[in-house]
């Protein structure tokens, strides 16, 4: 005779085991009541190394039940056990759905082989989250709710660099993970050396790679990709996006809507199945058996139509307010060159409009082709100078030339990059960098021309008076005539009608020195 059980759920399965429960629930209340500040904080990092730092700051302490009991009991689920917050303990809180208020069970299973040699081999098997045994959400109170749980496994399992995902990382290459060769189609790698000078180029171990694969630097592509970037994201540019998305969403919410009306009726054919299994009379079990596998049927049915309207919902994330996209466009230029935006912020902007590029095969050895894909499908091809040994910027050039007499190679370095100008290589300006200019085009440095007009150094005095410079450098040291002393050690003298006149007639006292004629050229100043 069939028998018409109730409903199974936590309230029932609590009166068949109430030890289990009862102590989930004691272990459930002793929540620390900052489990709001936990929670936020934990999903608004991008990985456990911030959070363990965090929780360091607070002293705060494990969350227990990270690690197995002395009995071996299941993996959180055990004693409770304090110790020092590792890397480990933090992946282990966020991965395990206990912390986000759910019983699972079945999570997991023992796999065992036998080996050639006769030995049985044994492997701790995960599986995936519809496989599991036992699933219940919200079965007690967590740190974080489920959707954040599902979103931290997501952030998770996107920083996973052993499975091919390529997250933002802290150096400066814009298209870092990205870039991908047009030649032999694999991924190009980041190479970084002296100088903050950064490469693209294809991975030495990359099976595919050819003798024709280019290495570029990776400020041309960057420039580039970033213009196209900021021309994208405009007002104009805007409000077409705006109102496709529009028209995006009446889409979504046509579909949305026979998702809910295939979740009304399977619902409503469930209830009618349950009342005709309720309805039969106990002795009829033939047509017990049978109502009750139709119930079944309509209850899986209703699962399947609940899981599409999920699905459908989550395929599309809900857009910001328009007001905000325009702002946005108005004050990205300003918030993209700011000096406080860091390198993976730039990063995961870019990411979220363009899915990836790729240097093209080159038609020109001083041109770059680069091509970039967008997420919408949409491609842009730009080209973009290569650059060159030796060609100094005419920019870079002209400050050297303007500010050279004045200014040491170190201080013309930093005005170089802080004007944003790079060397003909695209490589931030070091003293080594701005020297080799001095060499090239014959800019003298302080010590070797006058730092203010009206100004001689100590050879051109000397050079003017026809004496050698030796004797005009006992002076100074002596403070015989007058002079002053920059702040680089150079003695400078204002070769005026005054000054000049008691230089003489030093020269003139003296019985060692035979003055001797200066040439024309050599009165002449660098």
């Amino acid at each position: 005779m069939a028998r018409n059980w109730p409903p199974r759920t936590a309230g029932n399965c609590a009166r068949r085991w109430p030890s289990a429960m009862s102590t989930t629930t004691a272990r459930s209340s002793s929540t620390p009541t900052n489990r709001s500040a936990t929670r936020s904080r934990t999903c608004s990092l991008s990985s456990p190394r911030p959070a363990r730092r965090w929780a360091w700051s607070r002293h705060s302490p494990p969350p227990a039940g990270c690690s197995r009991n002395a009995s071996g009991a299941a993996r959180g689920m055990g004693r409770s056990s304090g110790g020092k917050l590792t890397h480990s303990r933090v992946l282990q809180a966020v991965k395990n759905p206990v912390y986000a208020g759910a019983y699972a069970y079945g999570r997991s299973y023992d796999a065992r082989g036998v080996r050639p040699d006769g030995t049985v081999a044994a492997t701790w098997v995960k599986r995936a989250r519809a496989e599991w045994t036992v699933l219940i959400q919200d079965h007690h109170p967590g740190y974080i709710t489920w959707q954040q749980f599902v979103d931290i496994e997501t952030k998770l399992a996107a920083n996973h660099t052993k499975a091919g995902f390529r997250p933002p990382r802290e150096g400066p290459a814009l298209c870092q993970g990205i870039i991908f060769c047009g030649i032999c189609g694999g991924r190009m790698g980041t190479r970084y050396g002296d100088g903050g000078r950064v490469h693209y180029l294809c991975q030495a171990r990359d099976a595919n790679r050819t003798t024709t694969c280019r290495t570029v630097a990776a400020v041309t592509v960057d420039d580039a990709v970033a213009a196209l970037l900021l021309d994208a994201v405009t007002p104009q540019q805007l409000k077409l996006a705006v109102k496709a998305a529009d028209e995006l969403t009446e889409r979504y919410t046509r579909s949305h809507r026979a998702a809910e009306l295939a979740v009304e009726r399977a619902r409503y054919e469930a209830d009618r199945a349950e009342r005709a299994f309720s309805n039969v009379e106990p002795e009829n079990r033939l047509v017990a058996r049978a109502l009750e596998g139709r119930w079944e049927a309509k209850l899986v049915a209703l699962a399947d139509a609940e899981a599409a309207l999920a699905t459908a919902r989550a395929a599309r994330p809900p857009l910001p307010e328009r007001d905000a996209l325009l702002a946005l466009a108005a004050d990205l230029p300003r918030l993209w060159q700011h000096p406080d935006t860091q390198a993976r912020d730039r990063k995961r902007l870019l990411r979220t409009l363009i899915a990836d590029v790729t240097l093209l095969p080159e038609t020109q050895r001083d041109e770059v082709r680069i091509g970039v894909r967008w997420h919408t499908g949409a491609t842009d091809e730009i080209t973009a100078g290569r650059i060159g040994p030796g060609r100094t910027p005419a920019a870079a050039l002209d400050l050297i030339r303007r500010h050279g007499a004045t200014h040491t190679s170190d201080q013309l370095a930093v005005m170089l990059n802080a004007a944003g100008l790079r060397t003909g290589r695209g490589h931030r300006w070091t003293k080594g960098s701005v020297a080799r200019v001095r060499d090239a085009y014959t800019i003298h440095a302080p010590r070797t021309v006058a730092i203010q007009d009206g100004e001689v150094s100590v050879k051109q005095a000397a050079a003017e008076l026809g004496i050698p410079a030796d004797a005009v450098y006992n002076w100074l040291t002596h403070g015989q005539v007058p002079a002053r002393r920059a702040p680089s050690g150079r003695w400078c003298i204002p070769w005026d009608p005054d000054t000049q006149a008691i230089y003489r007639r030093k020269v003139a006292d003296s019985f060692r020195l035979k003055p001797v004629p200066p040439s024309p050229a050599a009165s002449q100043p660098p």
